[in-house]
């Protein structure tokens, strides 16, 4: 379950938890730009909570962007997808996110407003996997070379059918400034933490209480490519996670991106 914010750095889901700023390429036909990406993970975390059983993912996707004309705001639509495994009796084992929506600047202050659609082709029906999210995000730099940020997301249905679902969330990126001898060579290092609460309408059919969750992680970007570490950990014990699993609990997750 990836939540992709455009203007918010660091973080989830990104899907990845760390990625490269994306390579855009201008369309010939048409106006805007478009980027790829393909991410090979330790884990695949969302909020906190592996979703490839705490095996490798190999994730990836495309995002289109182009300028509307009106007040300097640009319009956005993505595809990305993962697999994962949720120990379901291969009932799903691959999932494709479909996003969109638009994203501008006001008064130093970054915005972003949008649609999540999380699609796990091969489920059953009956298990009611797939769900939608309204997304909203602010993004702002208090310092030179700080970025702090903001998030709010709601489903009305949450993932299995559990009831509507609320997930706030803070960010903040750090670029740490490098010898010139390595940035000059195009070598950038940031370093990257999140802060976020779930809210689940009916818990016991999700399997877990509500919870806090938290990221933290450096990524060092070269060119295309940008090579992650993050510490991913929430405050769910195992008696608490899914039938006493260990899918929530503290991991290291090393992520290597390309982008194109």
């Amino acid at each position: 379950m990836k939540a992709r914010i455009l203007l918010v750095c660091g973080a989830i889901a990104s899907g990845g938890l760390i990625s490269a700023a994306a390579a855009e390429t201008e369309i010939g036909l048409f106006p805007g730009t478009i980027s790829a990406n393909v991410t090979l993970a330790t884990d695949y975390a969302f909020r906190g909570i592996s979703q490839t059983d705490e095996d490798p993912a190999i994730q990836g996707g495309f995002d289109y962007e182009v300028e509307t004309g009106v007040l300097g705001t640009s319009a956005y639509l993505g595809i990305w997808a993962s697999n994962l495994d949720f120990n379901d009796g291969d009932e799903a084992s691959i999932e494709v996110d479909l996003y969109g929506g638009f994203t501008g600047e006001v008064a130093g202050i970054g915005w972003d407003v949008g649609f999540i659609y999380y699609a796990y082709p091969g489920a059953a029906s009956s298990l009611d996997y797939d769900f939608w999210e309204v997304t909203t995000g602010l993004s702002y730099s208090p310092l030179d070379r700080v970025e702090v940020g903001v998030r709010y997301n709601y489903s009305p249905d949450y993932f299995g059918g559990s009831g509507a679902g609320h997930f706030v969330e803070g960010t903040m990126s750090v670029s740490v400034p490098l010898p010139e001898v390595l940035a000059g060579r195009g070598l950038g290092l940031s370093l990257d933490g999140s802060i976020g609460h779930q809210w689940i309408g009916n818990n016991d059919v999700f399997g877990t209480p509500n919870y806090l969750t938290w990221s933290i992680g450096a990524s060092l970007s070269y060119k295309f490519l940008s090579l992650g570490v993050a510490y991913v950990d929430t405050d769910l014990s195992k008696s608490e996670c899914f039938d006493r699993t260990g899918l929530c609990g503290a991991r290291a997750i090393g992520t290597l991106t390309a982008t194109f």
